[in-house]
């Protein structure tokens, strides 16, 4: 995230990010059941959400993620791999024409307020994504496999712990920590992405986390993200 980003907006996330550690610390990784148990609903289904990417990827052109988001080219366009991202949903606004492709999965969150994105992950063979943070410590990411390769190694690195990923079972980690993914395969890896709203902040951070959100949702609007990320 920092990088193709301007001086100013650099300095806001990580002034931003320097409140919200001294606010509210917690580890790299998270414990599901304490913070999202809505997972289990996700993994008794992964593989109707798996069969239901599988068609939509079949029948449609996936945009790679620095098509949606030029600010990330320096870790999506970064090795002539590619890692094309489907989005139902991006910070609490819903792309309907992506998520009608999807009704059985949109139907699993109906209930699940604290989801304010929605999307699919699909590592080409070979992809590297370069060491990089998230910028919005407001969110915890959430991951599930739905094709793992079978076949070499795979895996996310997250403040230098590293976690292979396997099919249906879940993954809840802090992404403004330092982190990097291999795919060290040829294979294509898939995974059911969310950012989680958290739910654990004081009254002013309350105030201030929403007040970041909003700015967050501004600049995706005024960048025309939701548009980019239409699938045609």
């Amino acid at each position: 995230m920092e990088a193709n980003r301007n001086v100013v907006a650099f300095q806001i996330i990580e002034n931003a990010r320097r409140l919200y550690d001294y606010t509210n610390r917690n580890p790299a990784f998270l414990d599901l059941d304490t913070h999202f148990p809505e997972y289990k609903i996700l993994e008794e289904n992964w593989e109707m959400i798996r069969d239901e990417i599988l068609e939509v990827i079949e029948a449609s052109e996936i945009p790679e993620f620095h098509e949606i988001d030029s600010g990330q080219e320096f870790i999506s366009n970064n090795d002539n791999k590619a890692w094309n991202v489907f989005v139902m949903k991006c910070y609490n606004m819903w792309l309907h024409h992506n998520a009608e492709k999807c009704p059985k999965t949109l139907a699993l969150f109906k209930d699940m307020k604290r989801v304010t994105t929605i999307n699919f992950s699909i590592l080409a063979p070979g992809k590297y994504i370069p060491p990089h943070r998230g910028p919005y410590k407001g969110i915890m990411r959430y991951q599930l496999p739905l094709e793992v390769p079978k076949n070499g190694e795979c895996y996310i690195i997250v403040d230098g712990r590293r976690h292979y990923w396997h099919e249906g079972e879940s993954v809840l980690f802090d992404d403004t920590y330092t982190h990097e993914v291999h795919n060290k395969t040829e294979e294509r890896r898939i995974a059911l992405l969310l950012d989680v709203k958290r739910n654990d902040f004081g009254p002013f951070m309350r105030i201030f986390d929403w007040l970041f959100f909003k700015l967050f949702q501004a600049v995706i609007i005024a960048c025309g993200g939701l548009k980019k990320g239409k699938t045609y």
